[in-house]
């Protein structure tokens, strides 16, 4: 069925967004069929704004929770709702219609930022993963209707897997992101248990946040601890990609690998996760698409 100006307008704003925000998914899932791959900038869109209240420096803890809880009544009102409140929300909504998109996922983001936002304290992996599953798993779980064979069942071992793929990725901004974490929102996301093991305290991601210097041997340990943690999550999704559409396999398999380079360009840096913002070049990207085809190609 043909689209209305209007529609096609916001699932092209919805592009916009995910092509400004993230390269590294954007590259990866360009690679669907038009109409996949515009229901995952859609939903890309959505999860951008909502991590976006958390983030932003603009905001207060009050007008951030009343965002949040505003979208909320949204999302659980969006069947009957009129109103058109962002660019991206008709594709939004037409994408949660036409693929019967969890609501309880799209819950869980908005429950993570308010994690965030209310200073959620990580005190072992299990707050961490809990964290994580509802900042990033949730966002495997959203997308994998759009994503899974129509042969294929979504079962809840299917399901866990997406969400796994989710949480290793956001273990792997965290490791990207600390010192970034530590300036501007004034958060420390590693569980207290691995800091404690490895003698890392906050004074030294401060130091290493403002002055940088030399990065001290225990907090590679420690960054290669939590990092070999990471790879546990990004693995957990390989056994499943046969259920996956076919046209869907190489975009899962190389999100996955371009995010799981991330890493590797931290270690490059001489684990500078702190004065340095570290990413997956362009022909890096492009080398990883190449390796997953291959993979592919093989199994």
């Amino acid at each position: 069925m043909a689209r209305n100006r209007s529609l096609s307008a916001s699932y092209k704003a919805s592009e916009n967004t995910m092509a400004a925000a993230s390269k590294s998914f954007y590259q990866a899932f360009r690679l669907l069929p038009k109409e996949t791959f515009e229901g995952v900038a859609a939903l890309y869109a959505y999860n951008r704004y909502v991590d976006d209240i958390a983030d932003s420096g603009e905001l207060t803890q009050e007008e951030a929770l009343r965002r949040l809880d505003d979208l909320e009544a949204q999302i659980l009102n969006i069947e009957t709702n009129e109103e058109v409140p962002f660019a991206w929300w008709l594709a939004f909504k037409d994408t949660v219609s036409t693929y019967q998109v969890s609501t309880d996922a799209l819950l869980k983001q908005i429950q993570g930022q308010r994690m965030d936002i209310l200073g959620y304290k990580v005190v072992d992996m299990a707050d961490l993963v809990a964290y994580a599953s509802n900042v990033a798993g949730s966002v495997g779980e959203m997308l994998l209707p759009l994503l899974v064979d129509e042969t294929s069942e979504i079962n809840q071992a299917m399901c866990q897997a997406a969400i796994d793929l989710g949480i290793g990725m956001q273990l792997t901004n965290i490791l990207r992101d600390v010192g970034e974490d530590y300036r501007e929102r004034q958060r420390i996301y590693l569980p207290k248990t691995l800091l404690d093991l490895y003698g890392v305290d906050e004074a030294m991601i401060n130091q290493l946040s403002y002055e940088g210097g030399a990065i001290p041997q225990n907090w590679i340990d420690l960054w290669e601890h939590l990092s070999q943690i990471a790879d546990q999550y990004y693995y957990s999704i390989e056994p499943f990609l046969k259920d996956f559409n076919q046209a869907a396999q190489l975009p899962i398999l190389t999100s996955a690998y371009i995010y799981h380079g991330i890493g590797d360009a931290v270690r490059k840096a001489n684990y500078n996760c702190f004065t340095q913002r570290n990413y997956t070049s362009s022909l890096e990207r492009a080398r990883l698409i190449y390796k997953a085809k291959k993979v592919l190609d093989d199994t």
